[in-house]
């Protein structure tokens, strides 16, 4: 089971019982942990005018292995934070300056929680299905939907067989012309997608791999042959997934970038003549305006 990850929460409930030097530490963390997240040991223990062993035993006090450990669960905490259906602390009094900041801070924070998370065996063995895929069929309901469209567009641009089907009947037949040497790549945020979860059912009923995206120990992981596990950083109940959909366009590009290496030189001279292609449909650029006559002068 994955660790809780609100570590304020944790922070908070602890602090009462800490020692008064590690208090002081959590204080700061609790006043500003964004501007916490920029510092090292040192200079989180100069601001608490505290030593850096004892940053270092507060961290273990509120159940981090150590300070790396530590600003990890902070920033999976700062990229789970958020208004209900808008982003992170966005407040209607905030400026166009301010929640743009918000904004982006919360999705860094959620990139930066999930590489450092990351699981090279599982990316390892999923780039290789792909690659060695003759025909690669990409599912995802609601935002999912998109990204799945977006999956195929990559992979085509490789010049792997792929192709993304938003309509469930649809894809239960193109899922029939995988065979066993297809892959199913199927991305879902919770795992709890009744559409998205049959139809890998279904994959690997009939022996097709797949490959899926989505949160650890969910039924859709729990199915599939090879699980990118990445933990959802909103609570899906409440807030719409903006950080978690910017981390799987992130894990769909490592995929994809992935299988381009697996495949080397034809992977390259194919992207160059799709590049080609769109460059030659383009219209060209327009002339331009001649200057307008300039009114003559009698003098």
């Amino acid at each position: 089971m994955p660790r809780p990850i609100d570590i304020l929460d944790d922070i908070r409930r602890l602090q009462p019982g800490l020692k008064k030097s590690e208090a002081r530490v959590a204080a700061l963390v609790l006043a500003d942990p964004r501007k916490v997240l920029e510092q090292n040991v040192t200079s989180l223990a100069h601001g608490a005018d505290v030593s850096e062993a004892t940053v270092v035993r507060f961290c273990r006090s509120v159940g981090c292995a150590g300070f790396p450990d530590f600003k990890l669960r902070l920033a999976e905490c700062q990229a789970r934070g958020g208004t209900p259906y808008v982003s992170q602390d966005v407040a209607p009094g905030d400026g166009v300056g301010t929640l743009a900041r918000k904004i982006f801070s919360s999705s860094a924070a959620a990139l930066t929680a999930a590489a450092a998370a990351l699981d090279e065996t599982a990316l390892g063995a999923a780039i290789a299905l792909l690659a060695g895929a003759p025909r690669v069929l990409c599912v995802g309901a609601g935002a999912s939907g998109a990204l799945a469209q977006d999956a195929a567009h990559k992979l085509l641009r490789f010049g792997a067989d792929a192709q993304a089907c938003p309509d469930p009947m649809l894809a239960h037949m193109l899922l029939l012309n995988l065979g066993e040497r297809g892959v199913l790549l199927a991305i879902s945020n919770t795992g709890r997608s009744g559409v998205v979860n049959d139809l890998a059912m279904a994959a690997r009923a009939q022996g097709t791999a797949v490959v899926a995206i989505t949160a650890p120990g969910s039924p859709l992981a729990r199915i599939a042959s090879v699980a990118i596990a990445s933990q959802p950083v909103e609570d899906t109940e409440m807030y719409t997934p903006m950080a978690s959909r910017l981390v799987h366009l992130a894990l769909i590009d490592v995929l994809s970038t992935g299988v381009a290496l697996r495949l080397g030189d034809p992977a390259v001279r194919h992207l160059a003549r799709i590049k080609a292609a769109i460059n030659a449909s383009r219209s060209p650029d327009a002339p331009s305006e001649s200057p307008l006559p300039q009114p003559s002068s009698d003098h």
